[in-house]
């Protein structure tokens, strides 16, 4: 047996002999067995009165093996093995990773906004075709009946813009579908994010981490109970997300950025001046992200003494402060000859329990205001003190890009050209004589624009030059800046600066995406759910299911072909290839597989490794490059049985004379239906075991 082969469990029905044991006695019942569950055989008795009322009897009613179930996964087995599993009347799935039915996936329209198609419902449509909105009241040219029906939309879809991430820019970016795959009822599990989204999908899909694409059962150290239920995972395992604007460099969107920030001692102000942003700004999203900043505590501490103590002032003596009372002085007057604040006398008057003067009235009966029979007001300041005045100010305050109010401007030099272009257009109408340089429409002011010979991109201080104008329809100037055809119209007029020295037009900024970590919150296993999966064009082979990074199916070649071709995998680590020895088949002929034929072989399907990287290299689709591939790649597939099934499939494929490689997956499997139904598997070995008879 190649000791590559591998079969392990990943999920099975718990005490699945008692389950039979119900169904059983359910169908031979007339009353609710589940009321007399206290009465119920324990389930190495219930294997034994299944195998005896039910199997050895050979009553015919075998139902009852359907309700168990098990899930197995098996790896590195050729494809033929997997070509023939599927034939049977099994559940099986073509590749270790599988999303559930209910999983959104992103797709760009060309408004720029987003459309979230469910991948069952897409598997659907790419196999179904979409449903028509008219009921068709006779048949169609092609035969088919009248009626509800469906149109092919295979090729629509494969023109969607699917969201996919550049994984050298960490920026997202759009592909296209080339396959949307079913693969069967498998054991799925949610992943909660600490943001609230949620993933389902099987323990083998691959997601991105921090680290690179990891299995999600690796990625989370995920352990489970026999019945698939979770036992435990990594707390804080991450996985990559979409969701950020790329903004400047967006670094302060990024929870873990920011945390590393704040391990290495950074500032807030350091932080934003390296994130490209304010300081404002990262505080909020270290908010967000529930992180503590390093900033230095301006509060007055206990024990500390303030700037200006002066232990001996005047309004601190008690004899200075009893002796101004008593010749009556008032807390103003005090504080003018103690040069300090009106508080401050007032502190220590109650500090050392004595009472202040009253201050007098301020205006008296009789008195003549200071301003009575005087129009306006102004201040009377000296030079110097309206100098100071000003110093203080300018000190105090913030104005201008000083400020932390401060936005570039009420409108940036770019909105001001235009103002003023729009200002100065009827000059320009009445210079060309309101006619179209492009097309010679004449028209009226409505319908002509104003429009500059050298780009504003391309010299500011010419944006107000009338002339740098000349006068186009709307239609022409608008087709101008769309076909970027600006150098080659402007080659017509007499320029105030020459074409080709003009700098590359700025593109836009736009609102990129780029991807981010989460921490999972929890998982939680939810049994057998049907999965799917897709395959996406190149270079990128991943898409954004739930707002996750995920990997596509590349279901039977993928990156290991590519490993092998550059010598980073051994070549027998991607292909089978049968032991040395004497072989026969069925029809009796015999033949000796030797060390020189063996190597010949492996030297075919090294060639053919090498083809296919350079078929990828070159752009070819996966689904013409593995064309060339020698049948027997190594698969990893999940397969899934009813009971009835496990039986049926090892009377068809453990029979003596099967092909080899089959009956080694038998034997692999072998062990794991004695471990699940004992009784079963003792009666199975006894009685039908090798002997190719059928199972019920």
């Amino acid at each position: 047996m190649d000791p590559r082969f591998r079969v392990e469990l990943i999920a099975a029905t718990p005490n699945p002999q008692l389950c039979v044991y119900a169904g059983m006695h359910q169908d031979y019942s007339e009353g609710f067995v589940a009321a007399d569950r206290a009465d119920w055989p324990d389930e190495r008795k219930a294997g034994e009165i299944c195998v005896k009322r039910l199997l050895a009897g050979e009553r015919g009613h075998y139902g009852p093996l359907e309700h168990a179930q098990i899930v197995l996964n098996v790896g590195w087995f050729p494809h033929s093995v997997m070509q023939q599993a599927r034939t049977h009347r099994v559940g099986v799935s073509f590749d270790v990773q599988c999303l559930a039915g209910d999983t959104e996936i992103t797709f760009l329209q060309a408004g720029g906004s987003l459309r979230k198609i469910k991948i069952a419902e897409l598997h659907d449509l790419w196999t179904n075709g979409e449903r028509a909105i008219r009921h068709r009241q006779i048949g169609d040219r092609q035969g088919e009946a009248p009626g509800t029906y469906r149109h092919d939309c295979r090729k629509r879809l494969q023109k969607m813009r699917l969201r996919v991430l550049n994984e050298d820019t960490n920026v997202f970016e759009t592909s296209h579908l080339t396959d949307v795959i079913c693969s069967g009822l498998q054991p799925v599990y949610r992943l909660t994010m600490e943001d609230g989204r949620t993933l389902d999908c099987t323990a083998n899909h691959r997601l991105l981490t921090p680290d690179g694409w990891q299995t999600m059962g690796d990625a989370l150290s995920l352990r489970v109970h026999r019945d698939g239920s979770v036992r435990s995972f990594r707390r804080t395992a991450q996985v990559l997300a979409n969701g950020n604007v790329a903004v400047g460099s967006g670094s302060y969107r990024d929870r873990h950025w920011l945390q590393q920030q704040v391990d290495a001692g950074a500032t807030p102000g350091e932080m934003a001046e390296r994130a490209g942003c304010s300081i404002t700004t990262i505080r909020d999203w270290a908010r967000r992200h529930q992180i503590r900043l390093a900033e230095s505590n301006r509060r007055f501490q206990a024990g500390n003494k303030p700037w200006n103590h002066n232990p001996s002032a005047l309004y601190r003596q008690q004899q200075w402060l009893q002796q101004r009372l008593e010749d009556g002085l008032n807390a103003d007057e005090m504080a003018e000859l103690a040069g300090c604040s009106v508080e401050a006398i007032k502190k220590w008057v109650y500090h050392f329990g004595l009472t202040l003067n009253r201050r007098p009235f301020g205006f008296q009966a009789g008195m003549r205001p200071w301003n009575k029979a005087r129009s306006g007001y102004r201040l009377q300041l000296s030079e110097a003190s309206r100098e100071a005045w000003r110093a203080h100010g300018r000190r105090i305050t913030r104005r201008g890009s000083a400020s932390h109010f401060w936005k570039g401007g009420t409108s940036s030099e770019r909105v001001l050209i235009g103002a003023w272009t729009r200002q100065i257009a009827p000059q320009v109408h009445q210079r060309f004589d309101h006619t179209c340089q492009r097309c010679g429409l004449r028209g009226s002011a409505q319908q002509l624009h104003a429009h500059h010979l050298v780009p504003v991109y391309a010299d500011p201080s010419l944006g107000y030059e009338i002339e740098n104008l000349v006068k186009l329809c709307q239609p022409c100037h608008a087709f101008i800046h769309k076909h970027h055809q600006e150098a080659d119209f402007a080659a017509a007029f007499r320029l105030l600066k020459p074409s080709h020295t003009w700098p590359e037009m700025p593109r836009p900024r736009g609102r990129r995406l780029m991807a981010h970590p989460l921490t999972v919150a929890r998982v939680e296993f939810l049994g057998s759910r049907m999965t799917y999966d897709l395959e996406v064009a190149n270079p990128w082979h991943n898409f954004v299911a739930n707002g996750i990074v995920v990997h596509n199916s590349m279901r039977y070649t993928g990156d290991r072909i590519r490993r092998a071709a550059n010598g980073e995998l051994e070549l027998e680590e991607v292909f089978y290839l049968r032991p040395v020895g004497p072989y026969s088949d069925r029809q009796g002929k015999k033949y000796l597989y030797d060390e020189g034929q063996r190597g010949i072989d492996l030297e075919l399907c090294r060639v053919a490794a090498e083809r296919y990287r350079d078929l990828l290299d070159a752009g070819y689709a996966e689904e013409h490059a593995r064309g060339i591939l020698p049948f027997d790649y190594r698969q990893h597939f999940v397969v899934s049985f009813t009971l009835r099934a496990f039986l049926h499939f090892l009377d068809l494929r453990a029979k003596l004379d099967a092909q080899q490689e089959i009956r080694e997956l038998c034997d692999l499997m072998w062990p794991h239906l004695q471990q699940w139904v004992p009784q079963f598997a003792d009666w199975y070995e006894k009685s039908r075991l090798h002997r190719a008879r059928l199972a019920p």
